[in-house]
């Protein structure tokens, strides 16, 4: 029982003395192996109260075991004391001085507490002294990271896929640093390189993936899940990413079966329940799309994408009120969600329930003022209620925050016109052509009685001319 290994039964015993010893005041010897094993146990409950109170019972009964101050200096860092956590680890070090993992673990402290350079100094120390290499190169990664030299974090990623990676918590933390970084690319050529020496490594095929996906490179997305499912077959995060692949590339049969796959191998799981949804709505099969939303509710009742896409299926039929009722769920599961909101917003309007849609806008445009459907469809309101001034007031504002927005210039040179503001009409009629002379036939959709104003036409093949 004194060793490392420790059964169940073994624990539950240790643990239910302990706390008798807890309850009375006075506690019985324990080894220090059993101690470790109890800190532990709180930790992972986590009661970092109790789990400081028998690292202080270790130092008692320990005072020159350093493994109790670096395990209260670890519990007093989760906590954000790390002025004490230091002065502990500390302490450790000097019954301990080059033990590798305070090395470390005193330079994580170190840059908590904004001391990066004094860190990177402990993460050198610590590999000098023998700490396993790559999991102090993920450390010095994150210190580069944070102090803006994305250069060096890179670095470090290479160094670590320099070699044989075992562990695959190396493979996702350097993935998330690239993201941090949003070095795709980099990423994408190290983990390349990588799969050069060692092909059959599943994990890092999927992340090679991942990484496609991020700069919407499909296929090649594709390949890599297909290859770390066909080194596992049975690898169920490889299926899910590539049903969410395959919805990016709208072929919903296919990726309809990988989250079939993925329910096989995982069990009833609430996110691929509302993928299969999507695929099915997008297929148009509305029924079953509405079991598969319903399915993820079962499991999670407050999953807004799954009320969504519900809304989503009756707004396909037309349903327009009932609808209403799971979108409403839907925004209150998920308030900020700009893509419910404005769903929202254009099924209140399609059942005229027009206060409660200018409501609505009127605080998007405060809280998401960068998305251009807002101003877009309050301005729409205002003039579909006959207050064109409004409107045009109202797109004039969101300019000022989305200045190269086509859409809005041609929808305010519509409403200039039907305003009869004409200098002011064809000036951003000009504006709008210069940015965009593509997209000129959006005026005619606000006002199409100017397709038939010559003197607007000509303004118009004035810049024709010049996109030839």
């Amino acid at each position: 029982m004194d060793g490392e290994e420790i059964t169940d039964g073994e624990l539950k015993d240790l643990i239910k003395r302990f706390e008798m010893n807890y309850s009375e005041g006075e506690y019985d010897y324990y080894t220090p192996e059993n101690l470790n094993h109890i800190i532990d146990y709180y930790i992972d409950k986590p009661n970092y109260k109790t789990a400081l109170k028998v690292a202080q019972v270790g130092i008692d009964q320990h005072p020159f075991d350093a493994s109790f101050y670096s395990k209260k200096a670890f519990i007093n860092t989760i906590t954000d004391n790390t002025d004490l956590a230091l002065q502990l680890i500390d302490v450790a070090l000097d019954l301990d001085p080059n033990n590798p993992d305070y090395l470390a673990q005193k330079g994580s402290i170190l840059e908590l507490m904004n001391r990066p350079l004094e860190a990177l100094e402990q993460f050198d120390l610590a590999l000098e002294h023998g700490a396993e290499h790559n999991d102090v190169l993920v450390l010095k990664m994150f210190v580069y990271f944070n102090i803006g030299n994305p250069s060096l974090a890179i670095n470090m990623i290479e160094q670590i896929f320099s070699r044989k990676v075992e562990e695959d918590r190396l493979i996702l933390e350097s993935h998330f640093c690239l993201q941090l970084m949003d070095a795709y690319e980099e990423g994408i050529r190290i983990f390349e390189s990588y799969l050069d020496n060692d092909p059959y490594h599943e994990v890092v095929w999927l992340t090679l993936g991942q990484m496609y996906v991020a700069v919407d490179a499909y296929d090649k997305a594709l390949s890599a899940f297909e290859f770390a499912i066909a080194i596992d077959d049975e690898y169920a995060e490889a299926h899910f990413e590539k049903g969410q692949c395959l919805i990016e590339i709208d072929d919903y049969v296919e990726a309809s079966k990988s989250f079939d796959e993925y329910i096989k191998l995982e069990g009833p799981d609430q996110f691929a329940y509302v993928n299969l949804g999507d695929c099915y709505k997008a297929m148009h099969r509305i029924s079953k799309s509405r079991m598969y939303y319903k399915l993820a509710l079962k499991i999670d009742p407050k999953f807004g994408h799954a009320w969504h896409g519900l809304g989503q299926t009756y707004v396909m039929e037309d349903n327009h009120r009932e609808a209403l009722t799971f979108l409403k769920k839907a925004n209150n599961i998920l308030p900020d969600d700009e893509y419910i909101l404005l769903e929202m917003v254009k099924t209140q309007i399609t059942i005229g329930q027009i206060d409660e849609a200018k409501k609505t806008l009127e605080d998007m445009r405060t809280t998401i003022p960068y998305r251009e459907s807002v101003w877009l469809l309050l301005a729409s309101l205002h003039e579909q209620y006959g207050q064109t001034n409004d409107a045009i007031e109202t797109l004039y504002e969101g300019l000022k925050i989305i200045t190269q927005s086509a859409k809005i210039m041609y929808k305010l040179a519509a409403y200039c016109f039907i305003a009869e503001r004409g200098e002011e009409a064809y000036d951003r009629l000009t504006d709008a052509l210069l940015l965009d002379y593509s997209a000129h036939e959006l005026l005619f959709v606000d006002a199409p009685h100017l397709e038939n104003n010559q003197a607007v036409l000509d303004v118009i093949d004035l810049y024709r001319n010049d996109n030839d």
